[in-house]
């Protein structure tokens, strides 16, 4: 069985139960990993603007903060169920930023609880790191929003079983 090693940090205030709810969302994220993998590390950091937004300069050229940023450790790994990683043992996935101030106001905006926003842009920022990008086509896009749909359903399943 996979296992994601998640390595969380944040520079913002953060609730426990984001804290839980990012773990499990890490949990649901492994039955997208390889059979073989034995161990996934995983950095995410929740932040506030400023970072994201010098982040997001930096890297993408773009002035201005955004939702979450993904930085692969692996070039353009696509990773699928029934497919074995060729270095059996340890994958090595990337980084993730998530920016909690413009997770507020998309949770504001889709009148959703912060945590089920910020545990959408994980999955999204996950699906990065494997390699799904939705800017490169249509059905990229739709490729990515059914896998982002499948593990939000996974987790909102596991979630209300483990509220019992």
């Amino acid at each position: 069985m996979s296992k994601i090693t998640l390595n969380l940090t944040s520079s913002v205030r953060v609730s426990p139960k984001l804290y839980k709810w990012l773990t499990l969302a890490a949990t649901i994220a492994e039955s997208e990993l390889p059979k073989n993998v034995k161990s996934a590390p995983l950095s995410l950091t929740l932040c506030g603007d400023t970072r994201m937004r010098q982040t997001n300069k930096i890297h993408r050229g773009k002035d201005k903060t955004t939702d979450v940023l993904s930085f692969p450790a692996q070039e353009n790994l696509r990773v699928q169920k029934n497919l074995d990683w060729s270095a059996p043992g340890e994958l090595p996935l990337g980084d993730l930023l998530i920016s909690l101030p413009v997770a507020r106001k998309q949770a504001r905006r889709f009148n959703l609880p912060l945590e089920t926003e910020v545990v959408h842009l994980f999955f999204h920022g996950f699906l990065h790191l494997l390699g799904y990008d939705h800017e490169l086509s249509t059905a990229e896009e739709k490729l990515m929003q059914k896998k982002e749909a499948k593990l939000l359903e996974s987790f909102a399943k596991k979630r209300m079983g483990s509220n019992r």
